[in-house]
Parts: structure tokens; C-alpha cells; sequence
């Protein structure tokens, strides 16, 4: 299939062994156990703690040999899926879109240029910017999951918030009847506002 990716330019040495357990998996397997294999066979190198660029290049080789391996496999007419927590190969599911859609990460881990042009201090930016993008996504999760609990809106003030908390709690207290479980998951409810 001429749609799928373009052959590499530049062999990835990961190819052959991540087809090999990615084909061998009785499931989906997961980056960072798939990296840990890798690493344990002497395929990837071992970061050193605080090594935030090397662990970078040891990512991005996984993830470049990964997409090579994806774009291969759609020639053949299989699919291979790339995310953290699911790779896996189907056969013959290539028909899903796969490659045919645009995919930025892709094009990033297939262009070389990327691994030897980035920096130390660009990593560092990288992965702050990631996690103050997941604290944010976090935070409204959270609060929306404790409005649940107090059986409030999204719109609930602070007040509102303290007098359900204390109806609750009155309620629902171990001491008054009430089952332990609601009255820690209240509080643990009340934490989460509060703070």
C-alpha cells in the first residue's frame, strides 16, 4: 500500500526485536515494560537518574522504531497501534484510517533530526510543559469527581460547598450510624475543595 508512510531513511536496529515481541505478545504490551526489555537485553541503553536527555534519546529511538515498524507493517496490510499502555499488532486492519490521518508525534519520531538537534535544555522545557499541561487536566478532574460526592454543581460555591460537607458529614458519620466508606470518601470530598 503506497499510502502507508514512506520507507525509512534511516535504519532503526530496534526494528527486528520489537516485531518479534510485539508478534510474541499474548496482549498489549506497554511502553515503558517493552523499553524495560529492551534495556534488559542491552538493545537500549540504561538512563542514569537525572539524565532527562538521555532517557529523551532512549525514548526516541524506542518511539522512531516503533513508527518505522508501523509504517512497515501497513505495507503488509496490518495495523500496528502506538500509545503508552496499548501496542499491539492487528492483522489486517489497516483499513482502520491509521496512517492515512496526519499524526504530528509520528512525523516528530520519524524525522532524525529530532534526536541529535534537541537539547538539554529543550528536554527540560518539554517536560515541564507537559506537566503543567497534565496539572491542569488533573486539577478539573478532581474537583468535578468531589462535586459528585457532595452531590453538588459544577457552579458551587465555597459556602455551598462547606455547608453540604457538614450536612454530610453529620449524616453520614460512622458515630451516628452512617457507613464508614461515605463518610471517608466525604471527607476525602472535602479535602479536595478545600485545598
Amino acid at each position: 500500500m503506497s499510502d502507508c508512510s514512506p520507507a525509512p531513511a534511516v535504519d532503526n536496529p530496534l526494528l527486528l526485536p520489537l516485531l518479534t515481541r510485539l508478534q510474541g505478545a499474548s496482549g498489549p504490551c506497554k511502553l515503558h515494560e517493552l523499553m524495560a526489555e529492551l534495556q534488559a537485553d542491552g538493545l537500549l541503553p540504561r538512563g542514569l537518574p537525572g539524565d532527562d536527555l538521555g532517557l529523551f534519546r532512549t525514548n526516541f529511538l524506542l518511539m522512531n522504531g516503533l513508527y518505522q515498524l508501523q509504517g512497515w507493517l501497513c505495507r503488509q496490510g496490518d495495523w500496528l497501534a502506538v500509545s503508552p499502555l496499548d501496542l499491539h499488532i492487528d492483522v489486517g486492519q489497516v483499513s482502520r484510517g491509521g496512517l492515512l490521518a496526519p499524526d504530528p508525534l509520528r512525523d516528530y519520531y520519524l524525522d532524525w533530526q529530532n534526536l541529535w538537534q534537541t537539547e538539554a535544555a529543550e528536554v527540560q522545557a518539554l517536560l515541564a510543559s507537559f506537566w503543567q499541561a497534565f496539572c491542569r487536566q488533573v486539577e478539573p478532574a478532581a474537583r468535578q469527581a468531589a462535586l459528585t460526592v457532595l452531590a453538588l454543581p459544577a457552579s458551587a460555591s465555597q459556602a455551598d460547598i462547606r455547608r453540604r460537607w457538614k450536612a454530610l458529614a453529620l449524616r453520614h458519620h460512622p458515630d451516628r450510624g452512617g457507613e464508614l466508606a461515605r463518610f471517608q470518601a466525604i471527607e476525602l470530598a472535602w479535602r479536595t475543595l478545600r485545598d
